[in-house]
C-alpha cells in the first residue's frame, strides 16, 4: 500500500473483544444520495478471520 493506514479501535465481531487494528483497505459505502460511512477490511489477531466495520 503507498498510504500508511492509522490504526483503529474497533470490536472484533469473533472474539467480542475491543482491539487497536490498522485497516488493510477502506472505501465509502454510500447511497446516491446523501451521506455515506467509511468501511474498513481488518483482519482478527487471535482467529485469523477477516471482517468488517466502521472507520470514523
Amino acid at each position: 500500500m503507498s498510504s500508511k493506514l492509522p490504526p483503529v479501535k474497533v470490536k472484533d465481531p469473533t472474539t467480542g473483544k475491543e482491539v487497536t487494528l490498522t485497516p488493510i483497505k477502506v472505501w465509502t459505502l454510500a447511497p446516491k444520495k446523501g451521506k455515506g460511512v467509511k468501511i474498513g477490511l481488518f483482519k482478527s489477531p487471535e482467529t485469523g478471520k477477516y471482517f468488517r466495520a466502521k472507520v470514523e
